[in-house]
């Protein structure tokens, strides 16, 4: 397919049951939406549902869509036909919250903990999100990390309301359908999916968070669900009591509200931060640990990294995260450069102050020499290697305790290193790994000279 009414298709992002989603660029302006047309996985579930409440089902979703605006749902830009077939085009976002934690295919295996800074600031946006549709009657049903989306200045936005029920509208259904995904569904919406309110998503919610603060999926053993705090020593009672009353089988023992849960959530992170915040302890450095440091020399070169081969390139573990981490403070110049006494780079320390597609970080590249910036022209873009050795653990002591080394408002930067010839390599500087993005994708840049 190379083509959907006036948008040309540049590649596929995912597939349900009933569409898919495509990549697109808009005519005249050249920007990149995601274009979902319908398009069913098979002609068995066409034939058993029939053309004409798909098509329902699918416009739906744009009117439900359509009518909400707010800052963490994300909007509709258009919706057509392409041969007499439906296609909603919306938002494209370059990054998932499925992404960022390392969501594999197989769900259940293990992913990354985040910390419990990041993890309280996308949920709590999640639930503004859900504030809004619960208000307008909407219970979206499919809450899960790849249903949220993460925009290039760091907000939350939820996505896919092709499974949402409509308060006082007549359900269009499927029979024999699931409402929701396997290991983020309310018990209640598996029994009835047409009869549950909010508090189902808060479940899937609940679910996200559980996930998030221990890098597992919330499941009952003997005794029950396991205490986030089992798998996460950041954590204490008072998140282990939130976390495991957002997973109650039963909704009356849930939050009753986004809202509701949305306050508690800001005000056990505020007193857990407080907390925190007046507890550093800095581990020193041993001598051997200082000796290791100063022998390294990073790659400078740009090279192709294929994902097969990046692991063992650069240290990483299974979820492309340092296996061991550099300990050692970088020593800040000005407020605009910090220099490494290990590697002998200095580095941008606010970068470019927005995001870019790869191309234009070599733009900016190119823009920063020209203006020589802080008085060089040998500014470049990081290798991966390089950026591996500026990557903190991301732990309680780093977010309170140390001073930052960089501007608090980077989060993706590129790197000088491919993929493919339509992938590069990035580093999530706040979580602290390594992943790849098309090179249309958005990141920042945080040049390095010698």
């Amino acid at each position: 397919m190379n083509s959907a009414g006036r948008y040309e298709i540049c590649g596929r992002l995912g597939r349900g049951g009933m569409s898919t989603v495509y990549k697109a660029r808009a005519p005249i302006t050249g920007r990149v939406v995601a274009l979902k047309i319908l398009k069913p996985r098979d002609d068995i579930f066409e034939d058993l549902v029939g053309r004409k409440r798909l098509r329902e089902i699918f416009l739906e979703e744009a009117r439900i869509m359509g009518r909400i605006s707010h800052d963490h749902v994300a909007k509709v830009i258009d919706c057509d036909l392409h041969d007499e077939v439906p296609f909603i085009v919306l938002e494209y976002f370059s990054h998932s919250l499925g992404d960022f934690i390392g969501e594999a295919y197989k769900v259940e295996q293990e992913s990354r903990i985040v910390s419990v800074p990041r993890t309280s600031l996308y949920i709590s946006q999640a639930l503004k999100g859900l504030e809004r549709l619960h208000f307008a009657g909407i219970v979206h049903r499919d809450i899960k990390p790849y249903n949220m989306m993460i925009t290039s200045d760091d907000r939350v936005k939820l996505i896919d309301f092709g499974l949402s029920r409509v308060r006082g509208e007549e359900a269009v259904t499927i029979p024999g359908m699931q409402v929701g995904s396997p290991y983020y569904t309310a018990p209640e919406q598996i029994r009835d999916p047409e009869q549950v309110d909010g508090r189902a998503d808060l479940f899937s919610i609940g679910v996200m968070l559980y996930r998030m603060l221990t890098g597992r999926l919330a499941e009952l053993k003997s005794g029950g669900i396991l205490a986030p705090s089992t798998y996460n020593p950041d954590l204490d009672e008072d998140w282990d009591r939130f976390v495991l009353r957002s997973l109650s089988k039963q909704p009356e023992k849930r939050f009753d509200s986004a809202l509701e849960m949305r306050v508690a959530l800001e005000e056990l992170y505020s007193g857990w931060k407080n907390h925190h915040q007046g507890q550093c302890t800095i581990p020193l450095m041993t001598e051997r640990e200082t000796l290791d440091r100063i022998r390294v020399t990073p790659r400078s070169k740009p090279t192709r990294l294929l994902y097969k081969d990046i692991r063992n390139a650069l240290g990483l573990d299974e979820l492309f995260r340092p296996r061991d981490f550099f300990t050692h403070q970088l020593e800040v110049c000005d407020p605009m450069v910090v220099y490494d006494p290990v590697t002998h780079l200095y580095w941008q320390r606010s970068g470019s102050g927005f995001t870019v597609d790869w191309q234009q970080a070599q733009e900016y590249i190119r823009y920063i020499n020209d203006q020589k910036f802080q008085g060089k022209s040998t500014w470049r873009l990081p290798t991966t290697e390089e950026i591996v050795t500026i990557l903190r653990s991301p732990s309680v002591q780093r977010d309170f305790c140390l001073d930052a080394n960089f501007d608090t408002s980077l989060h993706w930067l590129w790197s000088a290193d491919t993929s493919t010839k339509k992938q590069a390599w990035m580093a999530d500087i706040i979580e602290s790994h390594i992943a790849r993005q098309d090179l249309d994708g958005s990141a920042s840049v945080c040049a390095v000279s010698e």
